[in-house]
């Protein structure tokens, strides 16, 4: 898709019918990693809409206006990394202890993009909202990415370019490998 005519709104908060678009283009950018990754990346119905309600997660929405509003893209980024499940504060406590102490570590929950937007310039305008605020801060993007995003679709190449406007650059922080030994073979 061309680059479509979009506004980008971000609300602590997203209720009603804002729920059900964004929930739309959410699930339709994460169930194919369903059957990709082994780690859950695609949040149920009632996850989705327990983050909607919760403040500790800044939401962002982009709309068509072209399409009557409807949802191109969805994310979720939060500076109070007690809110993000499985985290070890205490790994970012030890490799951003300032940043830590400062709350200035934002952790990146999810971007997708519906089907229908990729390549509108909807994830870069998420993206670069997000980043804004964390150099405006001096602060550290975290995220976690899984093999098929990485390799197949470059999801680190892309975000290394939208941050290295803002000065900053990527690094890998971890890596976990899931294995599995079949005994069913004899």
């Amino acid at each position: 898709m061309p680059r479509a005519n979009t506004s980008l709104d971000s609300t602590h908060r997203l209720e009603g019918d804002d729920v059900e678009d964004a929930w739309k283009a959410y699930e339709q950018a994460f169930s194919p990693l369903a059957a990709r990754a082994a780690s859950q990346h695609l949040m149920t119905r009632e996850e989705f809409e327990d983050v909607c309600l919760d403040e500790r997660w800044r939401k962002y929405v982009v709309r068509d206006l072209d399409r009557d509003g409807t949802v191109g893209a969805f994310g979720t980024a939060t500076y109070d990394l007690s809110a993000v499940p499985m985290v070890s504060l205490d790994f970012y406590a030890a490799r951003y202890p300032h940043q830590f102490a400062q709350r200035t570590i934002c952790y990146i929950g999810c971007i997708g993009v519906h089907p229908s937007y990729r390549s509108s310039g909807a994830f870069v305008r998420v993206v670069e909202e997000i980043c804004r605020g964390i150099h405006d801060l001096g602060g550290v993007a975290a995220i976690d990415v899984c093999q098929y995003n990485e390799e197949s679709l470059a999801l680190p190449r892309l975000i290394d370019r939208i941050t290295r406007t803002f000065g900053a650059e990527g690094e890998r922080l971890d890596t976990q490998t899931y294995w599995g030994y079949d005994f069913s073979r004899r």
